[in-house]
């Protein structure tokens, strides 16, 4: 019902100033990857692959075929489109991309924000564990905006998506050790909670556009609806009343906390940009 969303997926890579990837970790587990700098940071081979410049940053050794998910981003164009696929050790530095599944997304709860430095810069540059009652990682999940959401598919594949909100969405029980956001309506696909509910993996990365640093926190994930309707969904949009209506629930039982220095290159928030949320004109959330 929603094919006609797979979209210009060549060109939203071409234009994105941030590569997300998630990739597997040796305990079992998703970590984030990230490529930011001015665009293109990709180039776009056959229509069936893209080619990225990762060098030594990329934690995957192997030569053989790795699912990874992949998510090019420009938040300053609200553009993003999902390339999930396998990643394959090219040379000289590069790796390539081979989209399984391809599709673009809309632009609503993107906070604009711009690259504050030029050149093409691979993170995180370390990840080291940190608590969860530490004060930064407070901050930094009380301040976030712009966050990213790692899961994992029934067969193996890796996911990655866009997690946006007002400051303070994101919400830390440090006793219980739980993590929880609202998920707010989207364009219909539900991808990152049915993989949730499949398999419970998830990993959350955080991050303080200030510094280009974020909090990676991974775990267990529950999603539950809160939304429902006795009319069937016809349509990936619709507009709303309230800008921020939630589909459902979030929580995560976090089993390790890091700190990832210098994911990204550090950004600056656009404060005067229109926001696109679902109070908007469907024509405006939809990808453009």
């Amino acid at each position: 019902m929603l094919a006609d969303w797979v979209g210009p997926v060549g060109e939203f890579a071409r234009v994105a100033d941030l590569i997300v990837l998630a990739m597997p970790t040796s305990d079992g587990g998703l970590a984030f990857t990230v490529a930011s700098g001015p665009a293109p940071l990709v180039r776009v081979e056959g229509g069936v692959a893209i080619r990225l410049p990762l060098g030594n940053a990329c934690t995957i050794r192997s030569s053989m075929p790795t699912p990874v998910g992949g998510l090019a981003v420009n938040l300053g164009q609200r553009r993003r489109a999902r390339i999930n696929g396998r990643l394959i050790a090219a040379s000289d530095g590069e790796y390539e991309l081979e989209a399984r599944e391809a599709f673009t997304n809309c632009r609503k709860y993107i906070a604009p924000s711009l690259a504050l430095e030029t050149g093409l810069h691979i993170g995180p540059l370390s990840r080291a564990a940190i608590a969860l009652d530490d004060p930064w990682l407070a901050d930094v999940l009380a301040r976030a905006e712009t966050s990213f959401l790692a899961t994992v598919s029934p067969d193996g594949q890796p996911d990655a998506s866009h997690r946006g909100g007002p400051p303070g969405f994101l919400s830390l029980d440090v006793r219980a050790a739980q993590l929880s956001w609202p998920e707010y309506v989207g364009d219909g696909m539900l991808k990152s909670a049915g993989n949730v509910r499949a398999t419970g993996q998830l990993t959350l990365l955080a991050v303080d556009l200030d510094t280009g640093d974020g909090v990676e926190l991974a775990g267990i994930g529950r999603y539950e609806t809160l939304r429902s309707s006795k009319r069937p969904r016809l349509d990936g949009l619709e507009q709303h009343r309230e800008p921020f209506p939630v589909q459902g629930a979030m929580t995560m039982d976090v089993s390790r906390a890091f700190r990832v220095e210098s994911v990204m290159s550090p950004r600056q928030r656009v404060e005067k940009a229109e926001k696109i949320t679902s109070c908007s004109p469907v024509d405006d959330q939809a990808p453009q």
